[in-house]
């Protein structure tokens, strides 16, 4: 059972949720579907109020750092934006990857599940947004993390603002 449906969380939070795609096939190399998942998680935290704090997008992953007013509402947020970002993949694939993401005949692009987890300090949260901007470098895709196009370290090292706003003054503390 998912940890925040048993804790029965309630209003303000934020939290670090990572997806990943079937297979942990690599498509978002690709710059036209790394671009539309991007467009697609922009428009999702608008219709929902969320706010993104921090993210990055991996060649196969997604991880961000989400400010909720109503932390219940997460469960919706990643159904909508995984199902509307699918849509606008499957819409776009060469037919020979087309079958990668095949499952019972049924088209996924990502895994039906995601990872979560609600932070809850200052250190917490340092940790996990260091995690996330370091991953490119980790993955050997760059030597500095403010120079991956689809992540919001430059925005939180350099202040350059990057492909989906920041929201870096979320209160989610008292």
């Amino acid at each position: 059972m998912v940890v925040r449906k048993r804790l029965e969380l309630q209003g303000r939070a934020l939290v670090f949720v990572t997806t990943n795609t079937q297979e942990w096939t690599p498509i978002f190399r690709e710059e036209k579907f790394a671009s539309l998942i991007i467009r697609q998680l922009g428009e999702t935290l608008n219709y929902y109020g969320v706010s993104l704090v921090g993210y990055v997008l991996m060649p196969s992953h997604l991880h961000m750092l989400l400010g909720f007013k109503e932390v219940e509402k997460l469960s919706k947020f990643m159904q909508s934006f995984k199902i509307l970002s699918s849509k606008l993949i499957k819409g776009s694939l060469r037919e020979s990857i087309y079958g990668k993401f095949m499952d019972k005949n049924r088209f996924r692009l990502w895994k039906p599940r995601f990872d979560d987890l609600i932070i809850t300090s200052e250190e917490q949260f340092r940790i996990k947004l260091n995690y996330i901007h370091y991953n490119p470098v980790k993955a050997g895709m760059v030597d500095n993390p403010a120079e991956w196009k689809y992540s919001s370290a430059a925005d939180w090292i350099l202040g350059k603002p990057g492909l989906i706003p920041i929201d870096k003054e979320f209160a989610w503390t008292d």
